[in-house]
């Protein structure tokens, strides 16, 4: 298939344009194989969009071109503003995340249980899918592409069961995600659509993103195809409201907000300037609370993570008819891809874009000594602390004290006979010169007091007010 659409690249990046070739031309060839026509491709680089490109075609019938600014039903990533939109409402109080859905859907009690309780089933345990509901209410909707309203939903859940023991395995329920969108209503007393608006879309610059079909010009939009076999050209796929499912799958979203939606889920650190959501609550979110047996996929909020070798990614996928979205990031290296693609069937967008990450976390791994700043001496007093120090009285624990990338930490040396060590843990001062406190790991959130001798050399530390002391050796 021909390209028919852009390239920008924002910002010079010696890894993207290292995997820029390969990936177009990996692209153009599963495009090819599937016959999908269009395909919008997006890299963030931590908070910019760095390179963009179109390929195929936006609509068959016109052979309008597609770029960044082209919207597509994006599915399912809809989830993850979703469950965003629930987080600012717990952070403003209005509820908690354990709170049974009956205490803000009261009509919920209705629910059959054909293991556990309707009851006991709680907000945590569908933005986790793992509340063991149906994944679906019985309305016939994926064949009829007639989606319920709200209303509808409610009154057919007396014939919803809990199917499986809940929290005893993840069960995708997109059912619960339109529960999920209408507590978000009745809490905030606006439509789902018009709180993400102007709560989520409008304060992220996500200006030309929204969930009203008929609102968006024909000329900036995907046109959605549906899955054809037999001849190159497939049909136009139906493209109907979503109603009670807006909070399931609705958002139209193009790459270039996308993008600006992926530079959001890096600022975890504390950053004052994230319009929509505290740090700490973002990496909330971002936390997998089960894994599977194989520990290649974990569940968050509603991030799925998926580990490909030593690099872990979240990410979410989308599926409305029409269209096939992937959008997908490593926190490690600050790295994302969104693939919006506009035809049902094989998932482009999904091999697209962690063929892509694997090759940048690469190309970044090996780079990585290049770009590192130079480094940073200890000051006279943090040089005193730096050692080896074994625990008293028998113990026999080993700790380090080191001065790395300009900060002072505490950590475990490699033993071959033991499990691998924890992650340095970063060591924050305080007032007084000779306390920190642990910021990670075993110790987190503790005080960490160094011991001086008559000479004022450094002798020991000690982990908490009457915790473990640990005598300097070297």
């Amino acid at each position: 298939m021909m390209d028919a659409g852009s390239t920008n690249t924002t910002t010079r990046d010696a890894a993207i344009e290292s995997v820029v070739p390969a990936l177009s031309n990996r692209l153009r060839a599963l495009m090819t194989q599937q016959g999908v026509p269009g395909v919008a491709l997006g890299i963030v680089r931590d908070q910019a969009l760095v390179w963009s490109a179109g390929f195929g075609y936006a609509d068959i019938a016109s052979g309008r071109p597609l770029d960044e600014h082209t919207l597509f039903g994006v599915g399912s990533i809809t989830k993850t503003f979703t469950a965003l939109a629930l987080m600012q409402l717990r952070d403003r109080g209005a509820l908690a995340l354990d709170d049974p859905v009956v205490r803000h859907i009261p009509e919920f009690a209705a629910v059959r249980s054909r293991h556990g309780r309707a009851q006991d089933v709680t907000i945590r345990a569908l933005l986790t899918h793992r509340s063991g509901l149906a994944g679906e209410p019985p309305s016939g909707h994926w064949s009829s592409l007639q989606f319920p309203t709200l209303r509808e939903i409610l009154a057919l859940l007396p014939r919803v069961e809990v199917v499986i023991e809940p929290a005893s395995a993840f069960k995708y329920c997109n059912l619960g995600f339109a529960l999920l969108g209408e507590i978000v209503e009745r809490i905030s007393g606006r439509p789902y659509s018009a709180y993400v608006q102007a709560e989520i879309l409008a304060p992220l610059g996500m200006t030309a993103s929204g969930f009203d079909i008929e609102a968006v010009p024909h000329a900036h939009t995907a046109t959605g195809h549906m899955s054809e076999r037999y001849q190159d050209v497939p049909a136009v796929a139906p493209d109907p409201p979503l109603n009670g499912y807006a909070a399931v799958a609705g958002l139209r979203a193009s790459v270039a907000d996308l993008a600006r939606w992926a530079a959001l889920q890096f600022r975890t650190r504390g950053d004052g300037s994230v319009p929509v959501l505290a740090g700490k609550s973002l990496g909330e979110m971002h936390r997998v609370s089960y894994v599977e047996p194989n520990w290649k996929t974990g569940y968050a909020m509603p991030w799925i993570g998926v580990r490909l070798g030593e690099n872990v990614y979240l990410s979410h996928m989308g599926s409305v008819p029409g269209f096939r979205s992937m959008l997908a990031f490593n926190k490690l290296h600050r790295i994302a891809l969104i693939a919006l693609t506009n035809k049902q069937g094989h998932n482009v967008a999904a091999a697209i874009v962690f063929e892509a990450l694997e090759m940048l976390s690469a190309r970044v791994t090996r780079d990585a000594p290049a770009r590192r700043a130079p480094p940073v001496p200890a000051s006279p007093a943090y040089r005193a602390m730096l050692g080896r120090y074994v625990s008293e009285p028998t113990w026999g624990a080993i700790l380090h004290i080191e001065y790395r990338g300009g900060a002072l930490r505490l950590a475990a040396p490699p033993d071959p006979y033991s499990a691998p060590p924890e992650a340095p843990a970063p060591l924050t001062p305080t007032d007084d010169a000779a306390v920190f406190v642990v910021d990670t790991g075993h110790y987190a959130g503790e005080t960490l007091t160094f011991e001086y001798d008559p000479d004022g050399c450094v002798v020991a530390f000690v982990v908490g007010e009457n915790g473990y002391r640990f005598r300097k050796t070297d």
